[in-house]
Parts: C-alpha cells; structure tokens; sequence
C-alpha cells in the first residue's frame, strides 16, 4: 500500500487496511488477465462510490467526491505504457 498520504489510525486498522488493498490489489491484477482494464476499473469505481453513498452523509459524500476530484493529479498509473 502506498504511504503516500498519512492517517491518524490505530496499528490495528492500519493492519487491516493493508490486507484488504493487498487482497483487493491481487484479484485486480487477475482480472485485468481476463478483462479489459477499463472494464474492471469502472467496475470497481462504480463499487466504490456506492459503498462511499450508502455510508455516508450527503455532506461527506459531496465533500469525499470533490477531494477524490482535487487530488486527481496525485494518482499514480498502474505501469507504463500506452493509454487508450
């Protein structure tokens, strides 16, 4: 998991976060064998902006998208190569 950005977590948490990303990250890796990566990208963003709705507040959700928005040119690529 990239350390990029710092959390005020317990060690627990963190510990949980890094298995889940490393679960999460694996099974993405297969899936891009047999999918195109758009498709499982859209996906998994589709997944996750639901999970982000059903749990939080409309504020939070707002403030979250405009975050994720802000920090777009944060995001590293997945491995060089071309784009589509």
């Amino acid at each position: 998991m990239n350390d990029q950005f710092e959390f005020d977590l317990e060690p627990d948490d963190k510990k949980l976060i890094v298995e889940a990303n490393e679960i999460v990250w694996s099974q993405t890796l297969d899936w891009i064998k047999k999918y195109d990566s758009m498709i499982i990208a859209a996906n998994m963003l589709n997944s996750a902006l639901r999970l982000y709705k059903t749990t939080l507040s409309d504020d939070e959700y707002k403030a979250f998208c405009d975050t994720m928005y802000e920090l777009t040119d944060q995001v590293q690529e997945m491995h060089s190569g071309s784009k589509h």
